[in-house]
């Protein structure tokens, strides 16, 4: 009884408080601005999100190594072997990216590499080209 009392008062006492804060802002002369972008660029924060949007892709699709590969490395000649091929160079790839990925997920506050360069490149299903190829008219 006496908590949920604490509680409210409290809960109260905060609204309160922010109406205060809105009178006094509105008075002011400069319209307000966004605040999360405000506090994102005062601690240079944009690559550190950066980052962790990294890492968090890199473990999601850490699995597509393994078609990509099977496809970069696929042989009419020799079709098991270059799918057998394939997949340990999926697998192994697969297991590198997931691993990097966790690391710039669980880290993304520290700037380490470098300004938060990336480790691996961009996974090929997600680059996108600048320019595309001419069609083949041969």
């Amino acid at each position: 009884m006496w908590v949920r009392v604490f509680f409210l008062g409290a809960l109260f006492i905060l609204q309160g408080s922010q109406g205060m804060e809105a009178a006094t802002s509105e008075s002011s002369a400069h319209p307000p601005e966004d605040r999360v972008e405000e506090m994102m660029g005062r601690y240079n924060l944009h690559p550190a999100f950066e980052k962790l949007g990294r890492g968090v892709s890199n473990v999601l699709g850490s699995p597509l190594e393994i078609p990509l590969n099977i496809h970069k490395r696929y042989s009419t000649r020799d079709r098991v072997s270059s799918m057998l091929t394939g997949t340990a160079y999926g697998f192994f790839k697969g297991f590198v990216r997931f691993g990097v990925g966790f690391y710039e997920t669980v880290t993304f506050f520290l700037p380490y590499p470098e300004d938060f360069a990336p480790i691996l490149p961009t996974l090929e299903y997600f680059r996108h080209p600048l320019t595309r190829e001419p069609l083949p008219l041969d």
